[in-house]
């Protein structure tokens, strides 16, 4: 009878787990079916990293790599589940550039070398501050079809929920906004992104064509140029858990760097991160003191 009720016991656990495990299942496949859906139209890759993370979908984009996942709420941004779509360049490209709606409240000092960008559209002036170090070049990427692309990125979250930030390895857009469950303006938004992605790839090929070289970083940073900032987010690294590039040490937020899974500095190609404290003694060297 012993022996009968522990097979009864092992047979009733084994079922609940099976059961557990197909609702858990059905419940992240039904709550990120926007992102299976945006993998299938791209040709791309969907990847997950457990039930409790969020899934990343990655496709290529010419020469280039999209990824699009959530970026979960954050000390600056409690409470708040953002979707962020991120173009990692094959090639570093001479640019940086910041714009945000002039509501949003984060707002950040600007970047060391950029400088106000106004194009002289009283109505797009008016609703974003931009900032880059090449003016010209910015002019040039902020062509109408781009305007248009942004103008509907903030039609899609509450205002001043928008972030654009341009940097030599990559373009991010974030959208304060969780569109896991929203296929439609999930869509919009890459489709978007993608808009923009092209406007600045014709941007920079017309400097390219006057000149203009191309950059390449190294994982170093600037020591007048202030706290040590996230390449992937473009937020003050000491915010949050970090991880250390092993090979250049240069400092990314965890998320952020399961986000993109390797270093963000262009040419680093580093894809082993470990805490600040567990990093090689070269790369903790590189990190900056905290001010």
């Amino acid at each position: 009878m012993g022996l009968i009720g522990f097979a009864v016991c092992v047979l009733v656990a084994y079922g609940l787990i099976r059961l557990l495990a197909k609702s858990a299942a059905w419940v992240t496949g039904s709550r990120y079916r926007a992102f299976r859906r945006l993998a299938a139209r791209h040709g791309g890759r969907y990847e997950t990293r457990g039930l409790s993370d969020s899934p990343i979908v990655s496709f290529p984009q010419g020469e280039d790599l999209v990824r699009v996942g959530l970026a979960p709420a954050s000390a600056r941004r409690p409470g708040v589940i953002s979707t962020r779509v991120v173009v990692r360049f094959r090639r570093g490209i001479p640019f940086r550039l910041d714009l945000a709606p002039r509501e949003s409240p984060q707002l950040r000092p600007p970047a060391k070398g950029t400088q106000p960008v106004f194009l002289g559209d009283r109505e797009f002036d008016g609703a974003f501050v931009v900032q880059a170090n090449d003016p010209d070049m910015a002019r040039d990427f902020l062509a109408p079809a781009t305007r248009w692309a942004i103008a509907g990125l903030q039609r899609l979250v509450r205002p001043g929920g928008l972030t654009l930030a341009v940097s030599p390895e990559r373009l991010l857009v974030q959208l304060d906004r969780d569109l896991s469950d929203d296929e439609d303006s999930l869509v919009a938004a890459v489709a978007e992104t993608l808009t923009i992605h092209q406007g600045l790839r014709e941007g920079v090929r017309k400097r390219i064509s006057e000149g203009v070289t191309l950059l390449e970083e190294d994982g170093e940073p600037d020591p007048d140029e202030g706290p040590a900032v996230c390449k992937v987010c473009g937020e003050v690294a000491d915010l949050g858990p970090l991880v250390v590039c092993v090979k250049c040490g240069a400092p990314h937020h965890r998320d952020c760097w399961e986000f993109v899974g390797w270093c963000s500095i262009y040419g680093c190609g580093g894809k082993i991160g470990r805490p600040p404290e567990a990093a090689s003694p070269q790369a903790s060297r590189s990190l900056p003191p905290r001010p």
